[in-house]
């Protein structure tokens, strides 16, 4: 095998451009070596501080070559989906085994590329709010790869989910999915009637301001993300005179057992994984990476020497 592959890493113009990259080695007993086939977009790769010789990007999926040594890994030659802070958009990647789940048959290399990231985020997001089956949810951004995930996990767990759509051809897309949320709301058709138990933001701005006045006394309001790009004015007033717990996603722990859940789930069609594949990894490179997200998740193809 040659001494180099070929990665995409952090331009110094503010994109991303292809460069070659030595061969990832395994460093530690736990390592596992895979061949990545195929990788998915995360809107927060875009601003992610990367290092500029080395490879970007979150979720692979791919075929092991090497294993662990402690005994503990994937055999050779196993379909894996991997998770870890950098590393994914390479030919090939280095990653702890307790970041990798084997891959059912029944589940496509597409699907598990674009899964790790948001399906963690939105598994471990829901299980941090302690709802209890019958109580309400508001997820906002609920057509992205966090959303689309989180309204189906809290709809199997017997929670009242209001899906939030920031534009008309989102909330089209969620009412012709199989995503099938309690309600879908609009988001210029603010305020809305009802209230909820909690609150999770992937979008900020003004939506988050406004409906905080729809979260219950005592509930909670996670923030996972700022998509609309815009900076949230919110009345403190409102979070003390109500007892209103605002917090932040922070788990980055290791991934295996969370991924093998939702693989789980994924394969006894539980959840939908909203999976676009767009064709080859060098559309990071030549189009505007936010014109490349869709609703769901979008995955490319990695080619192989």
């Amino acid at each position: 095998m040659s001494e180099y592959v070929q990665a995409i890493v952090k331009s110094d113009t503010g994109g991303f451009r292809f460069t070659d990259v030595q061969r990832p080695v395994r460093r530690t007993e736990s390592d596992i070596l895979i061949r990545v086939s195929n990788i998915s977009l995360n809107r927060g790769e875009l601003d992610f501080p990367w290092e500029s010789d080395k490879p970007a990007g979150w979720d692979a999926f791919g075929i092991v070559i090497e294993t662990s040594t402690d005994g503990q890994g994937p055999k050779i030659g196993e379909r894996v989906l991997t998770w870890s802070f950098s590393g994914a958009w390479s030919q090939y990647r280095v990653v702890d085994r307790a970041n990798v789940a084997i891959v059912p048959e029944s589940v496509s290399a597409e699907v598990a590329a674009a899964l790790p990231v948001a399906g963690l985020t939105a598994l471990r997001s829901l299980r941090s709010l302690h709802l209890l089956p019958g109580q309400s949810l508001a997820v906002t951004g609920a057509t992205g790869g966090v959303g689309h995930l989180l309204v189906q996990l809290a709809m199997h767990a017997g929670i009242k989910v209001s899906a939030v759509a920031h534009s008309q051809r989102g909330f089209d897309w969620l009412q012709a999915s199989d995503v099938k949320p309690n309600e879908v709301l609009l988001a210029k058709k603010y305020p809305f009637e009802g209230t909820f138990d909690a609150l999770v933001d992937t979008v900020g701005g003004d939506l988050l301001a406004h409906l905080l006045d729809n979260v219950v006394p005592n509930g909670t309001v996670l923030i996972l993300g700022v998509a609309s790009g815009q900076v949230a004015s919110i009345d403190t007033t409102i979070l003390v005179s109500r007892g209103i717990d605002l917090i932040s996603y922070k788990d980055y722990s290791p991934a295996g057992e969370d991924l093998n859940t939702l693989l789980t789930l994924v394969d006894e069609k539980i959840i939908k994984v909203y999976a676009n594949n767009i064709g080859s990894w060098d559309k990071v490179i030549k189009q505007d990476f936010m014109h490349l997200l869709a609703p769901g998740k979008v995955t490319l193809n990695v080619p192989q020497d």
